[in-house]
């Protein structure tokens, strides 16, 4: 149901390039880039295979949701018994490869209601199509330069929906499908959303072809498809709750159970089912739950939903929550520019981007004095759309007398948090402004694409609301490129060696004008490792904290949760933080487009038996004092492992003054070393400070013993090195005493 923010097709060839193996001489992490099959029957059982990097000492797979398990099926291989219980509902949830580098970053793993088939992978032809029926699901990967082929009965007036799952299953494959009859006929081909809508006016066989865009294959372009009478929703309105027990909603469909038929049309011109149902009447899961929405979204609540029909389930639908705010909906097709719809301030409309080139209009009713904020939402709800806002504020005298000001003109928003990582740019609109007198905000919308076509799924939210402080926590697991003129991004698991540093990043986004002090704790950490470098400062909106691991002998496998602590209002309040993570591998973020999703959560891992190549420590004492006119001595103790005997260099980074402070070299042999820091100097200000250090080091890699066996296995390694952090106490230079006379 979501629509792209970014077109496929522009990044096909693109895309081709961060398809290329990952990059070689780093540390050996687990990197998960696909598996097969994608999914299983709930209360059924299927062999997983799992593919990527460093996927070496298989142990078992995590999964984020209890009744899902596996079982290694031979030592040496990555291949898996996975069994799902029966009362796992449908749905996508996540798993995991743990083995003897730590646990991986997560792939979608899909529990349906139908039977499941695995294409052979030989199916490339008319003659040699797999066989599949209706109701089932066939789990399936593109073939480089050709089409793979399915073929099923065709029931005369059997309505049959082949619905295609690829981006939110973080598939690379851009995908084309067409439906042909046996006399090779096509029947119909694959709308944006790899849906086709197909009732054969007489029996015969049915054949599916699918191949990628630009004709790309391999175990990263993979699929699900689905065949089935059930219900397909493809789109919702209003797309938002504002009661998450009593709110309905009208779904727009096919085959949807007790439905009558609308006078809006799909995607694929086909005339939809209209239903209206009770919240309660949806089954609910978290995000991402199976749908595409941009970085930007996050800043929206909300939740995924599907429609039951019997033993089959809708596709997976996004509505926004916004609990307690009062609910306009727009008077619908019509034109009321002349005289604009009055909304209920603060609250929250909903409206469509229907019919073409249509311009909405509404007044908010402002009080005199308030700091409002102005949010329109449509891009973020996940349509392709390009909210153009024009927004004026009306001043209105005690005598009536009306009063405007100049008008604003609004069509993106390129505040960016997230970064390249998670890039938070966007379509749609957000503006801070300030009543004088009481009044109205007059606002007038329309879509810049939306200038030919008749879209009647483009739906919009427009929030009025006063200012109200907050924030939103964002994690993400931090790429660190071995080089600074290095532009991969990679795969990013949270896995710790004995005595490692490992960098997370953090983003805040800020709500309400709020730039208050913001503290990271982490939960359930095992006993040894510490969050280090965890607070933002006044205003900051990004960080990188440090995962320090000070001598961890056991091994953990097991979630973690950031939890942003801030005083709002006098009090203190603990938000949890939202974990995001990498689609694919990146070899050249100025060519090809970052992509970035939610995850159910963070998962650490702590190895045994396979300790951080190199470790520099602070040596004697826990905080180093100096005076702000003198200089500090700071000795280091270094420890190598393996063959890592080669020189490197130290620099500081945490605090801005030690910037200039000169790189100190530490020599093959060496054991120890001294930082010698001249704070006078660098005028680094009295007070506490918290600083680390990095170098790059080269050396082998010896690996550790694999499935209970001696490895004589070495790799070539360039790495970035993480010291444990150095506080630094700087007490303020005496002050001078008067001469006597």
């Amino acid at each position: 149901m979501a629509h792209l923010f970014l077109s496929r097709r522009t990044l096909a060839g693109l895309l081709l390039l961060g398809a290329l193996g990952q990059a070689l001489g780093q540390l050996p992490t687990s990197r998960l880039t696909a598996i097969f099959p994608m999914g299983c029957q709930a209360g059924g059982e299927t062999e997983v295979t799992t593919f990527g990097g460093d996927l070496e000492g298989a142990t078992g797979l995590y999964f984020s949701r209890a009744g899902i398990s596996a079982e290694p099926i031979k030592a040496g291989e990555n291949k898996f018994l996975v069994k799902v219980d029966a009362g796992v509902p449908a749905g996508v949830y996540e798993i995991r490869y743990i083995g003897a580098f730590g646990v991986s970053n997560p792939r979608p793993f899909v529990v349906g209601s139908a039977a499941e088939l695995n294409s052979p992978g030989a199916n490339t032809g008319v003659g040699s199509a797999f066989a599949v029926s209706a109701q089932s699901t066939v789990n399936g990967v593109a073939i480089a330069r050709q089409s793979v082929w399915y073929r099923l009965p065709g029931k005369k007036d059997q309505r049959l929906l082949f619905r295609l799952s690829t981006e939110a299953l973080d598939s690379r494959l851009d995908p084309v499908m067409y439906l042909r009859d046996a006399e090779g006929t096509r029947l119909k081909r694959a709308g944006a959303e790899g849906l086709i809508d197909h009732t054969p006016a007489k029996d015969g066989d049915l054949f599916v072809q699918i191949h990628d865009a630009a004709f790309s294959g391999g175990q990263e372009h993979f699929f699900r498809l689905e065949i089935t009478t059930g219900p397909h929703v493809d789109f919702v309105y209003p797309p938002v709750l504002n009661d998450l027990k009593g709110s309905s909603l009208t779904l727009y469909g096919r085959n949807l159970p007790g439905s009558v038929l609308s006078n809006k049309i799909g995607l694929d011109g086909a005339r939809l089912e209209e239903l209206v149902v009770g919240v309660g009447d949806l089954t609910r899961s978290e995000l991402p739950g199976g749908v595409v929405l941009p970085p930007a979204s996050i800043v929206l609540d909300g939740g995924v939903y599907r429609l039951a029909k019997g033993k089959s389930v809708s596709n997976p639908f996004f509505v926004a929550h916004a609990s307690g705010q009062t609910l306009t909906l727009e008077k619908e097709d019509t034109d009321n520019q002349a005289e604009p719809q009055t909304a209920k301030s603060p609250g929250v409309l909903a409206g469509r981007f229907f019919p073409a080139r249509d311009v909405d209009a509404y007044k908010f009713p402002l009080k005199k004095d308030g700091v409002y904020w102005l949010d329109v939402y449509s891009q973020r709800l996940g349509h392709n759309t390009n909210p153009y806002v024009t927004a004026q504020i009306v001043n209105v005298a005690a005598d009536g007398k009306e009063s405007a000001e100049k008008a604003n003109e609004f069509y993106e928003s390129k505040d960016n948090p997230g970064g390249r990582e998670f890039n938070m740019t966007n379509r749609d609109v957000t503006w801070r402004f300030q009543a004088k007198s009481d009044g109205y905000l007059k606002v007038e919308l329309r879509d810049l694409f939306n200038q030919a076509t008749d879209d009647s799924f483009k739906s919009y939210l427009v929030s009025v609301r006063q200012e109200t402080p907050g924030f939103k926590l964002v994690v993400h697991p931090q790429t660190v490129p071995v080089a600074k003129d290095k532009r991969n991004i990679e795969l990013m698991a949270t896995h710790l060696r004995k005595g490692s540093s490992l960098p997370i990043r953090f983003v805040a986004i800020r709500r309400g004008n709020f730039n208050a002090p913001i503290v990271v704790n982490a939960n359930n950490l095992p006993e040894g490792i510490k969050l280090r470098n965890n607070e933002f400062k006044q205003g900051q909106t990004s960080i990188t904290a440090h995962l320090m691991n000070e001598g961890v002998e056991q091994p953990f496998t097991g979630e973690i949760q950031f939890v942003g602590q801030a005083e709002i209002g006098g009090a203190k309040v603990d938000i949890p933080a939202v974990t995001t993570v990498t689609r694919h591998r990146v070899g050249d973020y100025n060519n090809e487009p970052v992509l970035a999703r939610l995850a159910k959560g963070s998962v650490l891992s702590v190895a045994q038996g396979d300790p951080e190549p190199v470790r520099v420590t602070p040596v004697g004492q826990a905080v180093f004092k100096g005076v702000s006119n003198g200089k500090v001595k700071i000795p280091l103790g270094i420890e190598r492992h393996g063959e890592f005997t080669a020189n490197f260099k130290l620099k500081a980074y945490g605090v801005s003054q030690l910037n200039n402070l000169g790189e100190l070299e530490v020599k093959k042999d060496q054991k120890e070393a001294t930082l010698e820091v001249d704070l006078a100097k660098l005028k680094v200000p009295a007070g506490r400070h918290e600083f680390h250090l990095e170098s790059t080091v080269k050396g082998k890699y010896h690996y550790p013993p694999l499935n209970g066996k001696k490895s004589d296995k070495k790799r070539d390694v360039t790495y970035r090195l993480f010291t444990m952090p150095i506080v630094l106490d700087v007490a303020p230079a005496p002050t001078a005493k008067p001469e006597k006379k």
